[in-house]
């Protein structure tokens, strides 16, 4: 994953979005570069300072505190993606030996998709009407969200999964933020969510709850 669309947001000073490509990224705000170092390890340099190598994981949680992928209580964004549904799988071997499986993609189309209050919705573009399938549900259909690759995939009711790849948004910042959403929806009626990925799992909020 290109460290623009990990770190989506400034981990030093909070500037939403950081520029970059691939293996590296600037903050145009602070003026921190960001580089890729060996395995987890992202080298920082800051503008006047010596430049440090921090882990990927703690960058994360900085982004986190800074304020994540939240623009306030209300959650709405919207950006552009093409997306896919898994139709089955294909094996994944090695010298004749199986080493797993891999969701079959059927790319349905490109559009627009949006978060606002309690749904996702995709709006196709207007050239691909005709031609593409549909996809918009309810937050509370959503059983599983994680991501693969740099695509973001969302299973609902029915073990139907779908594969969302933004062309001009970072998919870190969109499953934290439907993660987000999710949270605050559960929340809402006692529960608290547990895991996310492979499938969402939930608890009371508080021992003994109902």
């Amino acid at each position: 994953m290109p460290i623009h669309d990990m770190l989506y947001r400034c981990p030093r000073c909070g500037h939403d979005p950081l520029d970059g490509h691939k293996g590296r990224a600037k903050c145009s705000s602070c003026g921190t570069r960001f580089q890729q170092g060996r395995g987890s390890v992202i080298i920082v340099r800051p503008p006047k300072a010596p430049p440090e190598r921090i882990s990927a994981s703690r960058l994360i949680a900085d982004v986190e505190k800074m304020g994540g992928p939240g623009n306030g209580e209300g959650l709405l964004r919207e950006a552009i993606i093409v997306f896919g549904r898994a139709e089955g799988h294909d094996i994944i071997r090695l010298r004749g030996e199986v080493l797993g499986f891999s969701e079959r993609i059927s790319w349905k189309g490109g559009g627009l998709i949006k978060l606002e209050g309690e749904a996702l919705t995709f709006v196709p573009d207007q050239d691909a009407v005709a031609n593409v399938e549909e996809f918009s549900c309810l937050l509370g259909d959503i059983r599983g969200i994680l991501i693969s690759s740099s695509a973001l995939q969302v299973t609902l009711d029915g073990g139907r999964m779908y594969q969302l790849e933004f062309v001009d948004d970072s998919s870190k910042r969109w499953e934290d933020l439907i993660c987000l959403a999710l949270t605050r929806l559960y929340a809402r009626s006692g529960q608290h969510i547990t895991e996310f990925k492979p499938r969402i799992t939930v608890r009371p909020d508080k021992v003994g709850a109902t």
